[in-house]
């Protein structure tokens, strides 16, 4: 009898700690990750969109684009943004495009902002500014451009900015020499600029970047990363390369950057 008492006690308790694991890993797989680079242009319903990304265990970072001659590029514009994220369970953002952009706005309206973004796709060069994501563009010299663009993307970390998006975006004629222009030493000097300026670097789906060597890097260096889609509304898009990247370097929760407000803020 005593010995039927002690095997009931032990499945019991092995029924406890199967349980107890499984209810672990449905945790796990159930954690919420953030999607920091969502850009929503009132196309789509954005309770549908907010609906359709918590299922599967998305928060979205709706993120505005500005800090240039266009777009949200003022106090008025951005309130106005803001707005209509009025109660939303998303987090607020804004991607700027030209340097100096916090001169456009006060400091009492970039508080409201969960996070602010920058990359360098529009790069200037020569007195023009070229869209780097114009499948038309191309440099004759692609070494004195990657010269150039390191540079451009070192002024932009510089910033007082939280993420770094499209990091080591390629213009489509150079995409084919990826590996070879992302020499070590280019990648060593904006790993550097991130880490020293607490700025995190986006993981970015869309275009499949930065490359898993980068990234490795990174992570040695102490980076703290973001995943973005670099989705718009009307568009498909998934954060399959974020994830794929998070697993294959197996980055912990405290490796992946969550907004606290700009670093601008009053």
């Amino acid at each position: 009898m005593k010995q039927t008492t002690i095997a009931a006690s032990a499945c019991l308790l092995l029924l406890v700690i199967a349980l107890g694991s499984r209810a672990a890993g449905q945790a796990e797989q159930k954690q919420t990750i953030a999607d920091l680079h969502f850009h929503w242009e009132a196309k789509s319903d954005l309770d549908r969109l907010i609906g359709e990304n918590a299922a599967q265990g998305v928060k979205l970072g709706i993120t505005a684009e500005g800090g240039a001659n266009w777009g949200v590029n003022n106090d008025e514009r951005l309130t106005a943004f803001l707005a209509k994220l009025d109660g939303k369970p998303v987090y607020r953002g804004l991607q700027v495009y030209s340097r100096g952009w916090s001169r456009q706005y006060s400091r009492e309206v970039l508080a409201k902002l969960d996070y602010v973004a920058a990359d360098a796709l529009l790069f200037p060069d020569s007195g023009r500014t070229v869209a780097l994501w114009d499948p038309k563009v191309t440099f004759a010299d692609a070494e004195a451009f990657m010269e150039r663009y390191t540079q451009y993307n070192l002024q932009v970390l510089s910033e007082p900015i939280n993420i770094w998006s499209n990091p080591t975006y390629l213009p489509e004629s150079l995409q084919p020499q990826y590996d070879r222009l992302w020499t070590p030493k280019r990648m060593a000097q904006l790993i550097e600029a991130a880490v020293k300026n607490g700025v995190a670097i986006e993981i970015n789906s869309k275009y499949q970047i930065p490359s898993v060597t980068f990234l490795n890097l990174a992570r040695k260096q102490g980076a703290k990363f973001a995943f973005g889609s670099n989705r718009h509304d009307d568009e498909p898009g998934n954060l399959d390369y974020c994830l794929k990247m998070s697993k294959e370097l197996g980055l912990a929760p405290a490796e992946i950057y969550v907004p606290a407000g700009p670093k601008v803020a009053p």
